[in-house]
């Protein structure tokens, strides 16, 4: 018998802190689509919607198609945006008629006015139209602030496993034929989350490194035994001021809660004996640039990581931009400074013509002044390009009318629209091979290690202004609970 399933995509991770009020018309930046234009879009794409697509060919099951929308993160979601979005949800699967399940991709770090757990909401909303009998499953990010709300209102949550984010499309499948056994009555699973006072950065907890990925490697050895259906670690995104932001362990066994609650307090109990390894320490941008200049050999990849777009900063910091300009480097690329002004002024100059304006500095007063750039116009694009790398390989990437600035030895891309540059295209689109180059910027904390560590020859993270900062003693936090480490570095806790 062949299963018919509704599928959607809402997603936005949220910095509380940032002044960028998330409206509609940012979903639409990245595509607002619906019914078979979402089934077109992300069809033969490692995405969490292509791993359900591709599902469906191999299983032979129904999907019926609702809207995918996501947002570059920022700030508060606009709560008529969020409520427009959950309404064509809910109007797409009671379009369906009777189906077998609801699969869904939610970030889960999404925060919304006036709705601190936006993904509990939309669990719940969704649980209220379909019934208690009708799976409800879920991918999330890895970022993803895991509540008690989301975990009783789904039937299953799958986080990524990766980061940089790599595998959605391998949770996506995970989901896909957990929902299927489920729907088949093989299975009855059973959660318990925990979320241990911890809530770090995100340079420090990517996967492939230190105490995260011990803790990855512990899951998988659970995820072998018998009995356990999914182990899942989410490191969290304290720019999220929420409650429950943080850390959090997610078990799910097929009706053992016991053996699900030994997992989580072992998670738990081993992240807080490693809790200090989530501490870093970065270079500042005058010294990190000095060092590159110096260096042997290049590509040196300069992460602006305070500045990362992807955590919900402006991505117009100028302060690495700065040291490179004051100090002459030479053979450097900036990649990307979102700035419609600049823009403009360059497509009026036109290729080959002289530049002279203000770069960078505008969107807010986190992130560094203007920058006044003197140089020459040598390209002028639409910003459309697709993305080869690893991360939402075969999607289509449109940032706005995009300029290369050239002065002295730097180049400056300069592009209409805010976007995290996490895949090498978003230069080679422009003429720019960043691995021919000896100093690369990137507006980035950690997703760019997937296209970038291969080509480079040394990685330096850079701690400017901006409010992706893993320095969180620059944030004035009201509302995630307290004491929790390391805000509060002296912060006590006894694991079970």
């Amino acid at each position: 018998m062949s299963r018919r399933f509704a599928i959607g995509q809402i997603s936005h991770e949220t910095n509380t802190f940032s002044p960028i009020r998330t409206e509609l018309r940012h979903f639409g930046e990245r595509g607002f689509l619906q019914g078979e234009e979402l089934l077109r879009h992300f069809a033969q794409t490692k995405t969490g919607l292509g791993g359900y697509i591709d599902f469906a060919r191999e299983t032979g099951a129904e999907l019926i198609p609702t809207l995918s929308a996501s947002a570059v993160p920022s700030g508060y979601v606009a709560a008529e945006a969020h409520q427009a979005l959950v309404t064509k949800l809910l109007d797409g699967i009671q379009a369906a008629g009777k189906i077998d399940g609801v699969l869904l991709c939610l970030h889960g770090a999404m925060v919304a006015e006036g709705i601190p757990d936006a993904e509990g909401d939309i669990l719940g909303r969704v649980r209220r139209l379909v019934g208690p009998r009708v799976p409800v499953v879920a991918t999330l990010d890895y970022h993803a602030t895991v509540t008690d709300r989301m975990v009783s209102e789904a039937d299953g949550l799958f986080g990524y496993n990766t980061y940089p984010h790599v595998d959605g499309y391998e949770r996506a499948l995970e989901a896909a034929a957990f929902i299927t056994n489920l729907a088949d009555g093989r299975i009855k699973p059973v959660h318990e989350v925990i979320r241990p006072p911890l809530a770090p950065g995100v340079v420090p907890a990517r996967t492939g490194w230190g105490p995260i990925k011990k803790l990855m490697e512990q899951a998988f050895a659970y995820e072998a035994q018998a009995g356990v259906i999914n182990v899942s670690v989410y490191g969290g995104f304290v720019y999220s001021d929420i409650h429950d932001a943080g850390l959090a362990f997610l078990a799910t066994t097929d009706d053992d809660p016991a053996l699900a609650k030994s997992i989580v307090e072992d998670l738990a109990r081993r992240a807080w004996e490693m809790r200090h390894e989530f501490v870093t320490e970065m270079q500042e941008p005058v010294q990190a640039v000095r060092h590159a200049m110096q260096a042997a050999a290049g590509p040196v990849v300069l992460a602006d990581v305070a500045d990362n777009t992807g955590g919900g900063a402006s991505g117009d910091g100028t302060e690495v931009l700065r040291a490179l300009l004051d100090q002459g480097a030479k053979d450097a690329v900036v990649i990307t400074i979102p700035d419609p002004e600049a823009v403009e002024l360059a497509f009026r100059a036109g290729v080959g013509g002289e530049f002279r304006g203000l770069v960078g500095g505008k969107i807010d007063d986190a992130h560094g002044p203007p920058v006044e750039v003197v140089g020459k116009v040598r390209l002028l694009s639409d910003g459309r390009f697709v993305n080869y790398g690893p991360m939402g390989t075969g999607t289509v990437a449109n940032i706005g009318r995009t300029a290369v600035l050239v002065s002295d030895g730097v180049e400056i891309i300069v592009n209409e629209r805010r976007f995290q540059p996490v895949d090498p295209e978003a230069a080679r689109a422009v003429g720019i091979d960043p691995a021919k180059r000896k100093i690369v910027v990137l507006k980035s904390a950690v997703h760019y290690r997937a296209s970038y560590e291969p080509m480079a020859a040394e990685i330096v993270e850079v701690d400017g202004p901006g409010l992706a900062s893993p320095n969180l003693s620059r944030f004035r936090f009201q509302n995630i609970r307290r004491p929790i480490f390391p805000i509060d570095l002296d912060c006590d806790w006894r694991p079970a």
